[in-house]
């Protein structure tokens, strides 16, 4: 498995769990840039509930975009992901996470 996928796959298991526990319909959903990306999110879901109670679930998803803080040139703005990892695209230091790496589901 991709390193990349491995993102997708934690988050989407969160989400089964939680619809497995209720008789939910819909579900709405914050994913953070750095969490994963929807595409492939739904593609996992899609995937794992196929033939499921679960396949006929709506996920409508909002993607937050990422943004960061240099812990070394105190750079701010849109980061470089890689993988898991997330790094300062000017001077490659690791980075402090503002605001993309949110995964909240609303019910």
């Amino acid at each position: 498995m991709e390193l990349g996928k491995v993102r997708e796959e934690k988050a989407v298991d969160s989400l089964i769990q939680l619809l497995k526990e209720g008789s939910y319909r819909k579900a709405k959903i914050k994913l953070g840039q750095i969490k994963g990306d929807p595409a492939e999110f739904m593609k996992l879901f899609n995937f794992l509930t196929e033939n499921t109670r679960l396949q006929e679930t709506r996920i409508s998803i909002e993607t937050v975009k990422a943004k960061v803080s240099c812990n070394s040139c105190d750079w701010k703005g849109d980061p470089e992901i890689l993988h898991d990892h997330v790094r300062c695209p000017r001077c490659r230091s690791d980075v402090d996470v503002l605001k993309g790496n949110e995964f909240e589901v609303h019910l």
